[in-house]
């Protein structure tokens, strides 16, 4: 089961931090909040508010997404990065959802992008 952490970027300057999406894979930029997946007390890596949004379902399908993508091109990653995207589509299978903090601060930062 995965859990959700929001936390405040540090902030280089005045300047907007870009993030990979450990779930879609996209470049987002972190406005206000940032949000971590924590399996445990270890880090799955940061997730985008658009993720956070289709709960951890819909999280866990992009994953697959991603990986069907990868075999059908022959492209991008090993085994290990199969394994790892794998493991973690499968624990946000088992998570029944996110925290509502973690919705409230994806909601907010999608705002800030209009």
């Amino acid at each position: 089961m995965l859990r959700i952490v929001v936390f405040l970027p540090d902030r280089e300057g005045s300047h907007l931090l870009i993030r990979e999406c450990a779930c879609c894979g996209g470049r987002y930029p972190v406005r206000r909040r940032g949000m971590r997946l924590l399996s445990g007390d270890s880090p799955e890596g940061d997730v985008c508010p658009d993720c956070v949004l289709s709960g951890p379902a819909g999280a866990a399908a992009k994953i697959r997404e991603r990986l069907a993508a990868s075999r059908n091109s022959g492209g991008e990653g090993g085994t290990s990065w199969i394994l790892l995207l794998s493991r973690r589509a499968r624990l946000l299978e088992e998570t029944p959802s996110f925290s509502l903090a973690a919705r409230q601060a994806a909601v907010r930062e999608t705002r800030e992008r209009r």
